[in-house]
Order: structure tokens, then sequence, then C-alpha cells
């Protein structure tokens, strides 16, 4: 481009300057040329960015990747701790664990595949979390951190129990009986550290040729036995009778008795109708109990359980009304409703007027003293005694397997030891 010729200028009085007309226009000021530059840049900068970013997304993203693609997981796989660091707490997994997203046989990820992996593993966290139940997730850490605080009290204090080893697990076996635990009890111990360890991806040394031995003089030893009896209906009138003997409470007796009732019944479990504490419980609110009245010859109770301990479904039981008013569910529910007026269908179902559940500690203490004014032996009567008289009634009056367990929602045939019928001793 070729440049103007600068002029040559001329000192000239101020007096004899006249106004002149020149072709040169004014000196703009640098804060309209500053202006001026960023406006003529900035749609620049923004679509250069744009084709970076978008440039970087495909260089990351496989060509078959769709919106529903495992890279972004959808709502219904939030993120959440892997069921192997619930368990294990403060001691994650060290070894080959589905937490890692490094592969076995020593093959390589691919470079741009690091994103995808990590939403791909926690994704399999998810669906292993989700495959327990929330009860059994709680007592597989309790018994973790039992067996933890074993190793650390009484085979060294630096000793972790991850990655597992076989001299640690025969101690603690030893360690069990001379606690004096069940057999039965010693097992569900080492069968949820075989969980957790298979979990973790590590050696399952309960399989190992010494700890099946140790587990079977453990039992021939020391034989496990359930002594607890069952409540009876006929037990369960007596109980019902002395309830305004150990309370001096309208209220709690008839909560009482609405429980006690409902229990047999309905072959709860403690946890299904009390406050335990245990992670995430879901006891029976009030929305979950439901009286049908419109027709006198057909009254009874629709109780939902929305959780139970080998299953997240939920179960609908339909309770007739019983002609002995005495051991009734139905008129002893409605008579507390009547008495405890719920202000939301949120609230625990059996709860204080102040709304606090009632705690698993309140009832069973409530039900010993009840036991014990009857007469009968405490250490032989527990919580449980409802469920198991459940399943020993049902039994006698004729109902089948199937029916038996499907009423106490059981999955499996564990339902058979809860069946107490006493055997008739004949003498000839």
């Amino acid at each position: 481009m070729a440049s103007r010729s600068k002029r040559k200028r001329t000192s000239t009085p101020a007096s004899s300057l006249a106004p002149v007309t020149t072709t040169d226009p004014p000196t703009p000021d640098i804060n309209h040329l500053v202006e001026a530059c960023m406006t003529a840049l900035l749609p620049k900068i923004k679509d250069t960015i744009t084709s970076v970013i978008h440039n970087a997304q495909t260089s990351t993203t496989p060509p078959e990747q769709t919106v529903n693609s495992p890279s972004q997981p959808s709502a219904s796989s939030p993120s959440q701790p892997s069921a192997l660091s619930i368990i294990t707490s403060d001691y994650p997994a060290s070894g080959p664990a589905i937490q890692s997203p490094v592969p076995r046989h020593g093959q390589r990820l691919h470079q741009n595949s690091t994103s995808i992996s990590s939403s791909l593993t926690k994704t399999a966290d998810f669906l292993i979390s989700n495959s327990l139940s929330e009860d059994s997730l709680y007592s597989y850490k309790h018994i973790f951190s039992r067996y933890k605080d074993f190793v650390k009290q009484y085979v060294h204090p630096l000793h972790s129990p991850l990655p597992p080893s076989l001299n640690h697990m025969v101690l603690y076996i030893a360690y069990c009986y001379t606690q004096g635990l069940a057999a039965s009890t010693t097992r569900t111990h080492i069968s949820a550290l075989s969980f957790t360890f298979q979990l973790g991806g590590f050696e399952d040394i309960t399989q190992h040729f010494l700890i099946k031995k140790q587990l079977q003089g453990f039992t021939k030893l020391n034989p496990s036995s359930d002594s607890r009896l069952p409540i009876t209906p006929s037990i369960l009138t007596k109980l019902i009778a002395v309830l305004p003997h150990i309370s001096n409470s309208a209220f709690i007796t008839s909560m009482l008795r609405a429980m006690f009732l409902l229990a047999f019944y309905a072959f709860l479990r403690v946890g299904e109708m009390t406050n335990t504490g245990s992670m995430k419980q879901h006891f029976i609110l009030v929305k979950h109990l439901k009286i049908v009245s419109e027709d006198k010859q057909d009254e009874n109770l629709q109780l939902t359980i929305p959780h139970s301990k080998h299953s997240h479904k939920s179960v609908t039981l339909q309770i007739p009304k019983n002609q002995n008013l005495r051991l009734c569910p139905y008129v002893a529910c409605k008579e507390f409703l009547s008495l405890r007026y719920h202000k939301s269908p949120e609230e625990p179902l059996f709860s204080f007027m102040d709304g606090a559940p009632v705690s698993r500690k309140f009832f069973t203490e409530h039900l010993q003293r009840a036991i014990s004014a009857c007469g009968l032996p405490m250490q032989r009567y527990q919580a449980h005694s409802f469920r198991i008289g459940a399943a020993t009634s049902a039994a006698e009056s004729g109902a089948s397997d199937i029916q038996i367990q499907s009423m106490g929602r059981w999955k499996s045939a564990a339902f058979k030891k809860y069946i107490r019928i006493p055997i008739l001793n004949l003498q000839l």
C-alpha cells in the first residue's frame, strides 16, 4: 500500500491564522478505538472458542454414543458410595475391585475412554449396591467392623483385614468359639465376610479346606438351637389382659395392644413397626394402614408393608375382623387411631403424641414386662416370638407351606424352622 507524503508545516503567527479546510479526518479518541476493536473481535473470539470446545467433545466421544449412552447416567442411577466402601468404611479396596477402572488381563484403556469407564464403574457400583437390602448392607458392615476390630486387637495393630488372610480367619473362628457364639451365628459372620471379600475382588479364603473343617468342628461341639418359643393365641390373650397392669397410661395400653395383635396377625418383624436405628429403615406409616368398614359383613384392615428384610417391594395384606373382639386387630387399631390423632399420613403409625416413633427398646421392654406378669420365662419369649407364633398357628390351622411362606414374606424355606408344633409322646 502506498503511503502519503508528509506535509511540511510552516510557522505562522497566531494572529495571522485563518480557518482552513483540510481533507485529513480528526484524530479519534483512544477509547472509541478500543470499543471498535472489541466489537469487531468478540464475534470471532466466540466462534473460535465454540469451535475448539466442539472439536474437543467430538474427539473424546465415540461415534456410536447417543443421548442414552453410558457416559451420561440417567436419573435412575444417582452417584452414591459403592457397596464395598459402605461395608468396609475406612478400608477401601486395594486389590482388583470393581471400583477401579483399570481392566484385568493387562489391557490398557484408551486415553479418551477414561470418563466413560468412570461413569460405567459408578453404574456398576450402583447396580451391585441395589442387589442388597438395606438391612443386609447394615449387617455386613457391622460384621466387617467386628472382624476389623478383632484383627487390630488380637492379631496386630498394624495389620489390615484387607486383603484377607487365612491365618486371620482361622483365629477369628477360634475367637468366636471362645466368646460363646453359636455355630449358626459364626457361620453368618463368615458368610458376610465371604461376600465382602468377593465384592472387593479378593480371594474367598472362607472356602478354604481349613475353614470348612473348623466350622464343622464348631457345629459338632456347639450345635445351634433356637430356644425362642411361639406366642400362641392363648398366650397372646394373657399378654393383652395384663397390659393395663404394666402401664398406667390408657394411650400406651391401647398402642401396645394394637402392636401385639398386628405383630401376630400380620407376621410382622419388629423392625417393620418400630424404629431400630438402622440405615434407611422403612417402618409402617399411617398411610400404610387402611380401615375398611363400608360393609359390616366385610370389615377388615388393609396393611401395606413398604419394605421387608429380603425385598424392596411393598406387600399389601388384608386382615379380616376377628369374631373374638379381645384378639381382634381391626378393633384394636381402630381404637388406637381414635386416641392418637395423626397430623400427617407420613407420620409413623406407632408413635407417641409428640410424633416420635416407638423404638425397638421401648417395645421389647414392655413386652418383657407383660411376659413376666404372665409368669412366663422372659428369656424364651422375645419380639420375634409373635412371628414364630403366627407361623406355628397357621400350620396348626392347616395352612399350606406356600401360604405360610407368602403370609410371612419369606423368600426361602427358612419359615419351616419357625413352626414349633409340639411332638406328641404316645405311651403304649
